[in-house]
């Protein structure tokens, strides 16, 4: 009898204990986004957060300036995080102050908000919890810094040192090099990057066992002179290949077009960059990096390939938008949006408000995001890059093709 009586009592205390969760969560309803700072969890959402994991790669950088987006982030959509990030300098040392404005002396952006963002600090203890790992991105896009930093055997211990120290501060272990030249490089530099990498992630795993080392490519890598152009190796030495499948047309471009055109523009597109970086690296290896961001040019006409107008104070500048920046944009001027069926891009032409000038917009959706997640999935590539998180603001629209495409 005392059983039995045992047993009722606590089959209530379960109803009790489930019907309070359930009327907190619906007094919690946050719109389905989660955020990295949410204190009142329901107790409900123990049994909710076993939802379905990514099957592919989803890893996305957060840029020092998108901290303010962070509350716009849905963890449950991404695998990995990578902060953008400290600057290296030549001994192996991250840059400390920069120049600002004004020509003073400041606190490098970058490296403050790593130190001292409570908002980022937040984030990454959430990920720590939720499974999400978290990348510390060394930026280095000096070509004089590359080739001095990679000629400096010295100087990758030095690094190796200061970045296990950012690491362990932040309980993480995760690494991406964004190592990029304005120009072509020089005889034997690309091939000590590779090197540089292979060093880097052997030293990373011996420390943390299973550290992630993510390089980040041009999309032209393959096929020209670049930092990242001995794939052969770098393939065999990096976990993973970022492809930067994007800027095929950037501000300064004579003609404009589809920021990451899928065909077309001559051999220059992201089918074509696949093709060649699929010859030389292991497809599970290959992140495809995709822009969260278009270019607003100005243009002599309306034809979707026009001739770009330089720039002036009077009339305006040819500049980039995130995507938040453009669903804005299309809202005030009430313009329609056309499709590049070549290029499977979307644009939209208008005068401006301001300066009454002729411009076009070409940027990224989930339609044309959608043909790029069936290329991942058709060639069996590791997974998808962003660039970059918090660029979307608070549309959803992104975050939802992410869940129909490799998480449902």
């Amino acid at each position: 009898m005392k059983k039995e009586l045992k047993i009722s009592l606590a089959i209530f205390a379960l109803g009790v204990f489930l019907f309070c969760a359930i009327l907190s969560m619906k007094n919690t309803n946050n719109g389905g986004v989660i955020s990295p700072f949410a204190s009142n969890s329901s107790v409900f959402s123990l049994f909710l957060k076993k939802h379905d994991k990514p099957r592919k790669i989803i890893y996305g950088y957060l840029p020092w300036w998108s901290i303010e987006n962070i509350k716009y982030l849905q963890l449950d959509k991404l695998t990995h995080i990578a902060y953008f990030g400290l600057y290296l300098e030549k001994d192996g040392t991250f840059t400390e102050t920069t120049t600002g404005e004004d020509g003073s002396a400041i606190y490098e952006p970058g490296l403050r908000s790593w130190k001292s963002s409570k908002e980022l600090k937040s984030l990454i203890n959430k990920c720590n919890q939720e499974g999400v790992r978290v990348s510390l991105t060394v930026i280095s896009h000096i070509d004089e810094t590359n080739d001095a930093f990679l000629n400096c055997r010295e100087c990758w211990d030095n690094l190796l040192v200061n970045l296990k120290k950012e690491l362990d501060d932040k309980g993480i272990k995760d690494v991406n090099l964004n190592f990029e030249h304005a120009e072509g490089t020089k005889d034997g530099i690309s091939e000590k990057f590779a090197e540089f990498t292979k060093f880097l992630n052997e030293e990373l795993d011996k420390t943390y066992g299973d550290s992630f080392l993510v390089v980040s490519a041009f999309g032209d890598s393959a096929t020209q002179s670049r930092v990242s152009s001995d794939l052969d190796n770098l393939g065999r030495y990096a976990d993973g290949i970022f492809i930067m499948a994007y800027d095929y047309h950037r501000p300064e471009s004579e003609t404009i077009g589809p920021v990451s055109p899928m065909e077309g523009n001559g051999e220059n597109n992201v089918t074509k960059t696949v093709k060649d970086f699929l010859a030389k690296v292991p497809p599970n290896k290959i992140i495809l990096g995709v822009p969260y961001y278009g270019y607003n040019w100005l243009v002599e006409s309306t034809d979707k390939y026009a001739v770009r107008v330089p720039g002036s104070d009077e009339n305006g500048f040819s500049q980039s938008q995130s995507y938040e920046s453009v669903m804005e944009t299309i809202i005030e001027v009430e313009s329609e949006l056309k499709w590049d069926d070549e290029g499977k891009a979307p644009y939209f032409t208008y005068i401006s408000p301001e300066t009454g000038q002729l411009r076009t917009a070409y940027f990224e959706n989930a339609e044309s995001l959608k043909y790029k997640y069936d290329l991942i999935n058709n060639e069996n590539l590791g997974g998808v890059g962003i660039w970059a998180l918090g660029y979307d603001g608070g549309y959803s629209e992104l975050w939802n093709l992410l869940y129909t495409e490799f998480i449902k």
